[in-house]
Formats: C-alpha cells, sequence, structure tokens
C-alpha cells in the first residue's frame, strides 16, 4: 500500500511530541520514509524488513542486534485491515518503550486509517469534479447513453432537470494573498460544500475564485431561500460577505452548460452591497455592459464627465442613482435626498451642462444608466480618475 511521505512525516512529528522519543515509520518495502531524526529518512530498516517478512507482532532491537541502519528500540507492525502496510519504530531502552508500544501502534493505525479515508474521499471528489466540468463544457446535443450511465456510476444523475447557482466571496482577491485568508477561503468553501451535500441531488463543483452548486429543479424564491441560509452561516461563522448568481430557467434544465453560464453572467453582475444576489431574469443592460471591456468603460466615463473631480462625479452618481429610484419623479427624488424640489431641477440642469445628455428625456436617460452601471463595476473609483 502506497503511504505518502507527508502523510507519515505528520504522524510521527505528533506521536514524537506526545512520547518525548524518535519515531520511525518505515514502509512496507523496508525503507525509513519519516523520522523524528531527518538523518534516517531514506534508510533500509532490517529489523522493519524482518517484522514484514516474517509478520512478526514485535521486534525489539537490543544493543548487539544494532547496525548502521538499525538502532536499539521497539519496532512494531501497523495494520490496515489486517495486512501489514509498514512498521512504526520506537528508538529507545526496552524499559521505556515496552510500556507504551501498543499505544503508539494504535494511535499510529488510527490516524493511517483517517487520512487514507480522506484521501480516497479527496480521490473521489476530484473524479466527480471532472466529470461534473465534462458535463458542463459539454454542448446539450452530444450527451450519450455512456456518458449518462458513467455519471450514474459516480451518483450523478445529468437527465434530472436542475437549477444553478454560482458564489464567490466577495473579499475573495484580497484574501487570497494571505495564508490566514486561504485558510479563511478553504473554511468557507467546506462550510459551503456541506451545506450542499445535505441536499436530495445537489451537486457541488469548486472553481479557483467561485463554486458551482447545481440543485434540484425548484422556484426562484427557494433558490433564493437558500442563498439567504447559506450567506446567513458563512457571515455568523467566518464574517465575509458571498455574492450569488442565479440561472433564469424557473423549471430547471438538464443543459448543464446553459444554466451554467445564465448563472455565471449573473454573478458577474453583482456588484456589493447594492447587489449580492441577482437571478440571470434580473439582468437587462448588465448583458450587454458585462461584455464590455473595463477599459472602454473608464473611457466612456471619462468621456461623458471630463471635468469632473472624484468627489464631484461621486455626487453626480448619487444624484443618478436617486433619480432612477424615483423612476424619473423630481418631487420623489428630492423627498428622498432630503433636498428642496428646485434645488434637485438645479442639480439636473448642470448635470445636463456637465455631458451634454438630459437624463429627463427618455432619449437620453440611457447614457447615465450606463455610466452609473460603470461607476459601480469600479467601486466607484475608475483607474482614469484615481490617475489625476
Amino acid at each position: 500500500m502506497y503511504i505518502a511521505q507527508e502523510t507519515a512525516q505528520t504522524i510521527v512529528e505528533e506521536i514524537g511530541r506526545e512520547i518525548h522519543e524518535n519515531i520511525n515509520f518505515i514502509d512496507d518495502r523496508g525503507y525509513i520514509i519519516a523520522s523524528t531524526d531527518e538523518e534516517r529518512i531514506g534508510n533500509v530498516h532490517e529489523g522493519a524488513k524482518r517484522i514484514i517478512r516474517e509478520k512478526l507482532d514485535e521486534l525489539y532491537i537490543t544493543a548487539e542486534m544494532e547496525t548502521s541502519s538499525t538502532r536499539k528500540g521497539l519496532n512494531l507492525p501497523i495494520r490496515i485491515n489486517h495486512e501489514i502496510v509498514g512498521v512504526i519504530g520506537i528508538t529507545g531502552e526496552k524499559e521505556q518503550v515496552m510500556g507504551y508500544g501498543n499505544i503508539v501502534r494504535r494511535m499510529t493505525e488510527i490516524m493511517l486509517e483517517d487520512s487514507l479515508s480522506k484521501d480516497e474521499r479527496r480521490y473521489d471528489r476530484r473524479v466527480r469534479y471532472r466529470y461534473i466540468e465534462e458535463w458542463i463544457e459539454m454542448p446539450r446535443g452530444l450527451y450519450n447513453q455512456n456518458f449518462i450511465e458513467r455519471g450514474r456510476r459516480l451518483g450523478i444523475d445529468i437527465t434530472r432537470p436542475r437549477r444553478a447557482m454560482m458564489i464567490e466571496v466577495e473579499r475573495y482577491h484580497e484574501l487570497s494573498f494571505s495564508m490566514e485568508g486561504q485558510r479563511k477561503l478553504e473554511g468557507i468553501e467546506s462550510t459551503v460544500r456541506h451545506l450542499i451535500s445535505t441536499l436530495p441531488e445537489a451537486l457541488y463543483l469548486r472553481e479557483p475564485e467561485r463554486q458551482i452548486c447545481l440543485v434540484e429543479a425548484c422556484s426562484d424564491q427557494k433558490l433564493r431561500e437558500l442563498s439567504d441560509k447559506i450567506a446567513e452561516v458563512i457571515e455568523q461563522k467566518y464574517d465575509e460577505v458571498l455574492l450569488f448568481g442565479m440561472d433564469g430557467q424557473v423549471k430547471g434544465s438538464d443543459d448543464a452548460g446553459k444554466i451554467c453560464r445564465e448563472a455565471k453572467r449573473a454573478l458577474e453582475c453583482c456588484n456589493y452591497p447594492d447587489e449580492t444576489r441577482l437571478f440571470y431574469d434580473d439582468l437587462n443592460v448588465e448583458i450587454l455592459m458585462n461584455d464590455i471591456t473595463d477599459q472602454t468603460m473608464e473611457e466612456f466615463l471619462y468621456k461623458l464627465f471630463p471635468t469632473a473631480t472624484m468627489e464631484e462625479l461621486k455626487e453626480d452618481m448619487e444624484l443618478i442613482e436617486e433619480y432612477f429610484r424615483s423612476e424619473g419623479s423630481v418631487t420623489r427624488a428630492a423627498e428622498r435626498m432630503f433636498v428642496h424640489k428646485n434645488t434637485l431641477q438645479y442639480r439636473l440642469k448642470k448635470l445636463k451642462e456637465t455631458t451634454g445628455k438630459d437624463i429627463r428625456l427618455p432619449s437620453e436617460a440611457a447614457v447615465y444608466m450606463m455610466a452609473l452601471y460603470c461607476y459601480r463595476k469600479f467601486n466607484g473609483e475608475p483607474l482614469s480618475f484615481r490617475m489625476e
């Protein structure tokens, strides 16, 4: 049985700290693959080879039996499923090491079984991930019976209609720059995966920056409730905000590629703190805007507001946002902004003088909607303005 050196080293170091003795982990060929004494790693251990060959229950190496590669101490077989998979050696005097020999052996077996079980689960997860990735990338018309049966052997029925939800940690890039942040991201991933695994027929796939969840076909309301639950757990446990993009197939679909593309499009249009959950059907102008490069968006903003400072731009954007939220009602917008109606009219006139476009005209209002989207895209700080 193959045992990773990293796994064996972790075991000997942990046990060595507990009993304050040198510990060696010998594989089923008789080679020391891990040790608290680094100089011994890679050496052949003749005593261990004898235990494996003769299936001994233990072997104590006396001073007379010592060689250049085998030192005085107790050696015990490690058994998994009644088969010897290696040997654990404890260096020391007989009266010192015999007392806790069996405890050390059992500790080693438990830790090794746990590690092998985790490795097996990780392997199974990778196999499932590769299949789901292949399914998402494959055009719907290319599904064949062999591919469907391959999925069923993995416990995945791709013929069932599903909804897609993509999740991203709002501070992903910031967290990914530190070890502490990466550990937090791993914890968030594990928690989300666990929450999804409790749902019937749910599938999970991890990508570098986002997580993909394919759940049974359900209403938008049910999908929103699921996103609310996941967001609440992550916020309480990790104090982090999640962004959610969800497909627009209310009745679900077995076309994984289609629903994942829709969910990804919705996720890319999320904007904290205004929109942390979006369905594909919520998107309108965003579908077009999302295909425009950042450089083009910056150029558009700079061209529309050529003389504005960052503070002036911020004030103009707040005005535009309140005007649209009030559906073009100057009276309602003035009430929301706690200003007199005439004051708001004056500001709208100044806005027209700055840009050459009148937000009060339906034919020109769309320009401001696009400007607001661009501004949000850069969290209020387009690069062109920062460079001034």
